[in-house]
């Protein structure tokens, strides 16, 4: 029989053991959101639990409501800056918008650096549309190089409005001159692929090539010359969607996208003036494209709980604002920009599975394949 004081250092060895031989006690998912429940809990514990709360219960709910109110524009203007972008005939602004919010969502759930937001965008887009794979592809990286693009420009106005006004230190401008400098090397450098897209069709078939016998491993039809032709379809499709794009649209884009970067920082703002705290709207933005910069990071915490958070309030305080103001505006802000979010979302995502499922069972009843009836939708005006 086990000595019942030895359970924690069995429990312990057990754990230790399982890492030695590559099994983790606790799934890496898990791990993840244990990890960001710790990073808040601490956050909390350190900016003041009680006086974030007497701030927060002091919000009048009209201003929640607005700040509710802009946070659906801001969807509603990202949703819009892409539709343009949209190869003809493209789809209908409520679909393209459903959309965006299970991109969201996906993001939310998998935080890859927005990278599963933009497959699921390119997913739904193929199965909701007449567009093939290299059109949705096209439209999302065009979308989101000029996302880059308006993302400098609006950084490069902060910086000189905050240099003018003399509410910016010396290292905080060059820090953000070189996050400018590093975000536009990255833009040219997307551009630059983006348009010569074609000279990589021979790596990419080399590619198919190489992994073709592993893959005939676990799929035994699996054609290799027919990956390849599809491949170079999509590439000749992506190519002439962004080489073919027109310029009304990209100038229209990147204005919508510009506008949707001062929203974004009306809601922190309004928090700001509802607790009667002045600041500077422009530090409010710089703070806001540093926030969403820290949510490209691939860190693997489902909506960088906790991360955000400390990023978020470190950054206010970097402008003088005391720790409890900027926590408490941090808190209110993640409540819309996070959590209502990931409710609208989550719910959407929810009801566009449901609405799958139930198509893939009518097809499967009929005898079609699964999935049958998205595959050409009629697309709304």
């Amino acid at each position: 029989m086990v000595n019942r004081s030895l359970c924690p250092y069995l429990l312990i060895w057990n754990a230790v053991e399982g890492i030695a031989l590559g099994k983790l006690p606790i799934s890496p998912k898990k791990l993840a959101i244990i990890a960001g429940v710790a990073i808040l809990l601490l956050y909390l514990y350190f900016v003041g639990f009680w006086e974030v709360v007497q701030i927060i219960l002091a919000l009048d709910p009209r201003v929640a409501i607005l700040a509710i109110l802009i946070d659906v524009l801001c969807i509603s203007l990202f949703t819009l800056s892409w539709k343009v972008l949209l190869s003809p005939p493209g789809m209908g602004f409520l679909r393209s918008f459903e959309v965006v919010l299970v991109s969201i969502f996906g993001d939310m759930m998998i935080p890859t650096g927005s990278v599963s937001g933009e497959i699921v965008r390119i997913t739904m887009t193929t199965k909701r549309s007449r567009l093939s794979i290299g059109e949705a592809t096209a439209s999302v990286v065009l979308h989101r190089l000029i996302l880059a693009v308006t993302f400098c420009g609006v950084l490069g106005l902060g910086i000189i409005l905050l240099a003018a006004n003399g509410a910016m230190q010396l290292s905080s401008f060059y820090s953000f001159i070189a996050i400018g400098v590093s975000t536009i090397a990255v833009s040219l450098l997307g551009v630059y692929l983006a348009i010569n897209s074609r000279k990589f069709e021979r790596h990419i078939c080399g590619l198919i090539s190489r992994t073709a016998p592993l893959i005939k491993r676990l799929k035994r039809d699996y054609d290799a010359e027919r990956s390849k032709e599809r491949a170079v379809s999509a590439l000749c499709a992506f190519q002439e969607s962004i080489t073919g794009a027109r310029r009304r649209s990209l100038i229209l884009s990147a204005a919508i996208a510009t506008v949707r970067y001062f929203l974004v920082a009306l809601i922190p703002y309004v928090m700001f003036l509802s607790i009667g705290y002045p600041i500077s709207y422009w530090a409010v933005l710089m703070v806001s494209i540093f926030v969403s910069m820290v949510q490209l990071m691939p860190v693997g915490i489902p909506g960088l709980v906790g991360v955000i958070e400390v990023s978020m309030t470190g950054f206010f305080m970097g402008f003088g604002v005391p720790a409890e103001i900027a926590a408490s505006v941090t808190i209110l802000s993640r409540l819309v920009m996070f959590w209502f979010e990931l409710l609208v979302s989550g719910l959407t995502a929810s009801y566009v599975g449901f609405r799958v499922a139930l198509d893939e069972g009518k097809g499967g009843g009929c005898g079609g394949s699964a999935g049958a009836p998205l595959a050409n939708p009629p697309v709304p005006a």
